[in-house]
């Protein structure tokens, strides 16, 4: 009995420290106080949900139907990578960062800054290769995670590209 006591009142101590989250309703406007929002009877039955972001309209909108492959350097599959590389050394000596925009590339010269559209939904992003990869078979081309939501194919995890060069290096 005396266990059950001893937890309930650790259970009651720990639920009353925890914070509760902070909406604003309008921009500018001051947190509404964390204790007023929510009573012991009305916990999360009385509250505003957060507020529902959209995004907005496309970054680089292509008709799909005008996408030209005249110029392309390579067509095929790209993936991205992310947490496991975050703050290594790539091929150049960079740290590799996933929250900006890179890519891993077999061949093309370290440096190389290239165009890669996404050809199932039209989208690009102009990337500069900095690592070597990918070392998975059958993929041209391997993104750092802030190109690949720019393409948006995270959820996919690869996207047939192609791969434009748009400044070379000697």
């Amino acid at each position: 009995m005396a266990r059950f006591v001893a937890t309930l009142v650790l259970a009651i101590l720990l639920d009353s420290c925890s914070p509760a989250p902070v909406y604003r309703s309008q921009p500018g406007s001051a947190p509404a106080s964390p204790r007023k929002a929510q009573s012991s009877g009305d916990r999360g039955r009385n509250k505003k949900p957060p507020p529902v972001i959209r995004p907005k309209a496309p970054a680089h909108p292509v008709d799909l139907d005008k996408i030209s492959t005249d110029k392309a350097y390579q067509i095929g599959i790209a993936s991205y990578y992310g947490k496991k590389f975050h703050k290594r050394k790539t091929a150049n000596g960079e740290t590799f960062d996933m929250y900006k925009v890179s890519a891993a590339h077999r061949v093309l010269p370290l440096g190389t800054v290239v165009k890669v559209t996404h050809l199932d939904n039209g989208r690009w992003v102009v990337v500069k290769v900095n690592d070597r990869g990918p070392y998975v078979e059958g993929r041209i081309l391997d993104l750092s995670f802030a190109a690949a939501l720019e393409l948006e194919m995270v959820k996919q995890g690869t996207a047939r590209v192609m791969i434009e060069i748009v400044e070379a290096v000697d």
